[in-house]
């Protein structure tokens, strides 16, 4: 019964814990990243893994982010999606700018509306931070992914924070210290 009252973040905390030990088992990420296929008649060869790791195979966040995290296991210290999102974007950019580019691609991801489409747009982008060097917070991704089902909305608004956060910084940082009031 209180495998029912655990929190997002507690089973994320748990589940990824599980993979970073298996983290060298080259065997159990290739059944793993078989998870991330458009077949789900592939995804089948992940549920062992999944579910000997402690992970829910019904439940397709525990399938997307052991698939997702067996393709590129490097963590970061990023809070969130958007900030990996947006730390992929400036990798290509030159003048500090989020390539327009980048901004259509994120703008799809938060167009998703089920777990499903979520964790399609994620694959493109866990290729892309393994080409670029940048870490993922799995933990978090986890957590987003459970709640997105109830809160999505919640969770499109904290990535887009993350995401686009420097036009805010610079538009304060821009803006004069003295301000008059009438």
């Amino acid at each position: 019964m209180s495998e029912t009252k655990r929190t997002p973040k507690e089973r994320a905390a748990d589940f990824v814990g599980a993979l970073r030990r298996a983290r060298n088992d080259r065997g159990k990420l290739a059944a793993l990243r078989r998870g991330l296929t458009d077949n789900p008649r592939m995804h089948v060869n992940a549920w062992p893994v999944v579910a000997n790791l402690g992970g829910d195979i019904g439940n397709p966040v525990f399938v997307a982010i052991a698939a997702l995290f067996a393709s590129h296991s490097d963590e970061s210290n990023a809070r969130n999606l958007g900030e990996t999102c947006r730390s992929i974007a400036l990798k290509d950019s030159s003048d500090g700018k989020i390539p327009v580019s980048f901004e259509t691609r994120f703008r799809r991801l938060l167009a998703c509306d089920d777990v499903a489409n979520v964790t399609g747009q994620l694959r493109s982008w866990v290729r892309l931070a393994a080409s670029k060097g940048v870490g993922v917070n799995y933990e978090s991704l986890f957590a987003d992914l459970w709640n997105w089902p109830w809160y999505a909305d919640e969770v499109r608004v904290k990535w887009a924070k993350a995401f686009w956060q420097s036009s805010e910084s610079a538009f304060a940082q821009t803006q004069p210290a003295n301000h008059t009031t009438a």
